[in-house]
């Protein structure tokens, strides 16, 4: 953690009597939870300040926890703008933001290309929730149950259940910190690992479809079809790269999804090589070991197949 970094942030909050709140396109749940339970934390221990996290996704947990707020352009041009779990403003879902009069960030991804800005960056969080839960405990902040159960939420995910790297002593600390606060993690489970019987089926197409190369490369192109056989959308089924994943012998799975618009979303993951170097690559980022990308306007999936080639590659251990 930046101490001067993370001081940067605060003062910033300080000194702003109107702060604006981002994520990223198709939130997961630490975008959602981070971007959020800030928002609650400066409403609770600021009380003159107004705040606002704009966004869009993750509407399941809208009625148990919170949701998105409303704001013209006008309250965006005068505000603090703060983007939370995103490292680059072109990967903001609320393009607004180009309106505030300044724009700062706090993340956890590796930068692709640096933020011009006051900025706090620490790529060995978890999450992104993780810093600001560090950054209330730092500050001696009030945390309310609410938000306390976000910031869990995204911990918890984020860290793949606390399976994932870079999981560490200080996350158990934190999410300690927050059961002597309250939380209670069933309700939020009963929304998140519940699926519905089309989902399932889906999901069991994808692990009927995916290839593996000559190095252990599990990969899987799903089409349009493939999902809406099953009367799922696009936006519903994007986020299912691990269920070809954690295959004994295969250090990277890569999931690609087509939308019916021609964009691909790409999913890597590793249990050991830097697959953030190919994601870069491709015009994506994220962590050594999760990392996405988007491509536009395809047709089929011949761009993918040299993304296959360039991960094989890497797990040969050539890849420049």
């Amino acid at each position: 953690m930046s101490n001067s970094q993370m001081k940067d942030i605060y003062r910033l909050i300080k000194k702003n009597d109107i702060i604006t709140l981002y994520g990223h396109i198709n939130p997961d749940c630490d975008c959602y939870a981070s971007s959020l339970a800030l928002r609650e934390i400066i409403r609770d221990n600021f009380k003159n300040k107004k705040v606002y996290a704009l966004g869009f996704g993750t509407e399941k947990l809208y009625d148990l926890l919170t949701k998105y707020d409303e704001v013209s352009d006008d309250v965006i041009k005068q505000s603090l703008a703060i983007e939370c779990d995103c490292s680059e403003i072109d990967r903001v879902s609320e393009q607004r933001i180009r309106l505030a009069k300044q724009i700062a960030k706090i993340d956890h991804h590796i930068e692709s290309k640096p933020f011009i800005g006051v900025k706090w960056v620490d790529t060995n969080a978890i999450a992104c929730a993780q810093m600001i839960a560090e950054f209330a405990f730092h500050y001696k902040l009030k945390i309310s149950k609410l938000a306390a159960n976000l910031l869990y939420l995204g911990i918890c995910t984020d860290s793949g259940r606390f399976r994932y790297a870079p999981t560490n002593a200080k996350t158990h600390q934190i999410v300690a910190k927050l059961y002597d606060l309250g939380i209670n993690p069933k309700p939020m489970f009963d929304i998140l690992y519940q699926s519905d019987e089309n989902f399932v089926k889906y999901q069991a197409l994808l692990v009927s479809k995916f290839e593996r190369t000559k190095h252990n490369v599990i990969y899987c192109f799903a089409d349009v079809n493939d999902y809406t056989q099953f009367n799922l959308t696009y936006d519903q089924i994007s986020k299912n790269v691990n269920v070809i994943g954690n295959i004994r012998g295969c250090p990277i799975w890569v999931l690609f999804t087509r939308s019916p618009e021609g964009q691909i979303r790409v999913e890597f993951r590793s249990n050991g090589p830097c697959v953030q170097l190919v994601a870069k690559k491709y015009g994506g980022g994220g962590h050594e070991h999760a990392a996405g990308a988007r491509l536009e306007n395809q047709k089929d999936f011949e761009l993918c197949k040299k993304i296959v080639a360039d991960l094989d590659k890497l797990a040969e251990g050539k890849f420049e």
